[in-house]
């Protein structure tokens, strides 16, 4: 189900005891909560994901538009026949060793196999290269639009109503993360680092529940805190 700013805003404004957004404006909650975003894909690229249509450049090496964060899988070309993901590059490499040029293997408009690598999310390279006039559609990651002020009602928490591009079961972690940086705010009065770490920490229970744990471990790291 899709939720809007204004409802992870208004239930932060709650929990704050600030119902009016005034110590704790709605500028600054927006902001906040476009920082969760970005954390949340930095530590797990594929927390947001669609199908898109990705455009091939000339050879065997392609790198996705700075929107998206990973690809997940290449699902077909462009209208056409389907890809498969080839695991072990070590196969390709040793049957034709010049496969990454023409002369090894003539580049085509049509790509059969795509090759990931994990420890670099946002390259990946097709077999054969490309001649730069193919498209092929894959299921990517992408960067969050951040949240846009409101033209109107800027200090309203309610004219917020942009909705958040993640599914609704990151609302309580963006919720947290919200408030860790609203507790942080005010790190000098009884109790409120504590309950900044304690919202931070929930964040990254939830991101483990999820089966996030990877991501979880490393937000902490992200807004530069320690886990409690």
């Amino acid at each position: 189900m899709a939720f809007t700013a204004a409802d992870v805003m208004r239930r932060a404004s709650t929990i704050l005891q600030d119902g009016d957004a005034v110590h704790w404006t709605a500028t600054e909650l927006r902001d906040w909560l476009n920082e969760g975003m970005r954390a949340i894909v930095t530590v797990k690229p594929n927390a947001t994901s669609a199908t898109a249509t990705l455009s091939l450049v000339q050879g065997t090496k392609q790198t996705l538009p700075a929107t998206y964060t990973m690809m997940h899988k290449a699902v077909r070309n462009t209208g056409g026949k389907a890809i498969r993901t080839l695991a072990r590059r070590e196969i390709l490499d040793a049957q034709i060793p010049d496969w990454h040029s023409t002369s090894g293997l003539p580049f085509h408009a049509v790509v059969d196999m795509v090759l990931q690598d994990p420890m670099s999310l946002r390259e990946f390279y097709v077999v054969p290269g490309n001649t730069g006039s193919g498209s092929i559609e894959a299921i990517v990651g992408f960067v969050p639009v951040p949240i846009p002020l409101p033209s109107t009602g800027v200090l309203d928490v309610s004219s917020y109503t942009t909705v958040v591009p993640f599914d609704d079961i990151y609302q309580g972690i963006l919720l947290d993360l919200v408030l860790f940086r609203a507790f942080s705010k005010d790190s000098a009065a009884p109790d409120a680092a504590q309950r900044a770490q304690a919202h931070l920490g929930l964040a990254q229970a939830a991101l483990q529940g999820l089966g996030l744990a990877q991501g979880a471990m490393s937000l902490a790291s992200v807004y530069g805190a320690p886990a409690q």
